[in-house]
């Protein structure tokens, strides 16, 4: 759409082709393929940028923009790889925790195959704590809004990333400097004043969507009982709201951390949302994999194999989910997670007693 002068937030893809706006025997093909034919886009500039880029150089021919996308995300795979290394060798852990996310096979899958944008997001948020280990306060920064740019889910890591640069207030550059490029970054996305069609998609997210969800599963069984219908549009926001109390006040108990203790509140806070979301595709465990290679966690490993059960649900005619599978899925999940807390298995203990 940026390809053709059009801003992607102005129409949705059913409103293209009932307008006939854009006409073209490859785009129909392409539209009988689509799953939001009646959504606005949810994916932010530096996404859009990556399309336009592919839709350039591949002259309306899918395969050559497929391809194109997979280039560039293999580049920030490597570049999310090296950067790893690098963090991992600075604080004197071991380097091979970097196969822990480079050979993941879910990871592997859902960037190369399935052509995920986490890659990028996965990429500007690893720089941005390389760069804030080397106290690159602005360039962090910079790497934080393009992160934010490429997918909105790191948002959720500026109050801890706040709370660690606290010193000195550090924090008010970092966020004056983060606000500034931010803007300027969403400027071009919102220059037709379409940004209710994107806040529309957003809140379709918290409000419709539901896909291997956990918790909020067990809500919307106990939500039809008491009621007779489904919930969501209360449990959905609700949820969501969960999960910035848990995170805020978590970190009220901290009274600042280094590095890889941010890292590890990152972690957490993308876990509680996730265990608290009513949608969990399993491209949303590629940055917990990545962000687990400084501390492993066994768990995650077993839940990023473990999700693959929710491709069940692709092998149905209407794309119904198959509840067992993710009782299974999820069962075994809490199992581990439990052990690991307890102590009674980790990472390091499994791979030795495997070895």
């Amino acid at each position: 759409m940026v390809h053709n002068n059009i801003n992607p937030l102005t129409f949705t893809p059913q409103q293209l082709m009932d307008a006939r706006i854009l006409q073209s025997n490859g785009l129909e093909n392409l539209f009988a393929q689509l799953n939001s034919k009646e959504y606005f886009t949810v994916y932010p500039p530096i996404s859009q940028f990556v399309f336009f880029i592919a839709a350039s150089i591949g002259i309306s021919e899918l395969l050559v923009s497929s391809i194109i996308i997979k280039v560039i995300l293999l580049a920030f795979e490597l570049g999310s790889i090296l950067l790893i290394a690098k963090l991992l060798e600075k604080y004197n852990l071991n380097k091979s925790n970097v196969l822990i996310y480079a050979l993941n096979p879910l990871v592997i899958i859902e960037i190369m195959a399935n052509v995920h944008f986490e890659a990028i997001m996965v990429f500007f948020v690893v720089a941005t704590f390389y760069f804030l280990s080397n106290k690159k306060i602005i360039v962090a920064s910079l790497m934080m809004s393009l992160a934010v740019a490429a997918k909105l889910l790191p948002l959720i890591f500026m109050p801890a990333i706040l709370l660690y640069l606290k010193s000195d207030f550090k924090w008010v550059k970092f966020l004056s400097y983060f606000t500034t490029f931010t803007i300027l970054l969403f400027i071009p996305f919102f220059i037709t004043l379409d940004i209710h069609h994107f806040l529309q998609s957003i809140d379709l997210y918290f409000q419709n969507f539901e896909f291997n969800a956990s918790i909020y599963y067990v809500l919307r069984w106990l939500g039809k009982i008491l009621t007779g219908y489904n919930q969501i549009i209360i449990l959905g926001p609700l949820l969501g709201l969960i999960t910035f109390i848990i995170i805020i006040k978590e970190l009220k108990k901290e009274a600042g951390f280094n590095l890889l203790g941010l890292i590890n509140f990152c972690l957490f806070s993308f876990v509680t949302y996730l265990v608290l979301s009513t949608t969990i595709h399993p491209w949303y465990l590629i940055l917990p994999i990545a962000l687990t290679v400084f501390q492993p966690r066994l768990y995650l490993m077993v839940w990023s194999l473990l999700i693959i059960l929710s491709y069940a649900t692709y092998q149905t005619a209407d794309f119904e989910q198959n509840l067992f599978l993710i009782f299974i899925e999820y069962l075994l999940v809490f199992i581990v997670w439990t052990l690991e807390r307890v102590g009674k298995i980790s990472f390091k203990k499994f791979f030795y007693q495997v070895a």
